[in-house]
């Protein structure tokens, strides 16, 4: 879980969170655009997520902050999967916590899309230095025209996307 965003937006307080920081600035403009990153554990992405039957990811956007939560396919709430009111305070430590602390996150966030997108070759994953210290060899765009069948597995399938929005109090 990433947040990449214009300048002036950090995550340099502690944060409770299960995943583990990657960096702390968030602003497009640094670290070739690393953003500021949370890695989750092996079964919340890849080989390992998908031989688990996938899981869900759920997402809370407040003035105080984001927080992003993974369940493994046998652990979702119930209160996700009834679709009705999801409710946050009840799911334990997110995997993710970016609070406000050092970023606005109202002045960073708002007239949100959801996205779904396999950019095999994208700006971070396409960088020389990322593509090849995993070990292919080549350049990302030569490598993806010479073994397609090296992305045979780079697919997603949704069951659903759902949006709720916090009831007025």
């Amino acid at each position: 879980m990433t947040l990449h965003t214009t300048n002036s937006c950090s995550m340099k307080a502690k944060r409770k969170e299960s995943g583990s920081a990657l960096t702390t600035n968030c602003y497009n403009g640094t670290d070739s655009n690393a953003g500021c990153g949370v890695r989750g554990p092996d079964a919340s992405f890849g080989a390992t997520f998908n031989a688990n039957g996938g899981g869900v990811y759920a997402m809370e956007l407040r003035t105080a902050g984001i927080r992003v939560w993974f369940f493994p396919r046998s652990d979702i709430p119930d209160d996700i999967t009834a679709a009705t009111s999801p409710d946050p305070s009840t799911w334990g430590e997110a995997l993710a916590d970016f609070p406000s602390t050092d970023c606005d996150i109202g002045s960073h966030f708002r007239n949100q899309s959801i996205i779904a997108n396999i950019d095999v070759c994208g700006a971070w994953a396409g960088e020389e230095s990322v593509f090849s210290g995993g070990g292919c060899g080549t350049d990302c765009q030569t490598y993806a025209a010479v073994n397609p069948a090296a992305f045979d597995d780079a697919w997603w399938e949704f069951s659903y996307f759902r949006v709720f929005e916090a009831a007025d109090a």
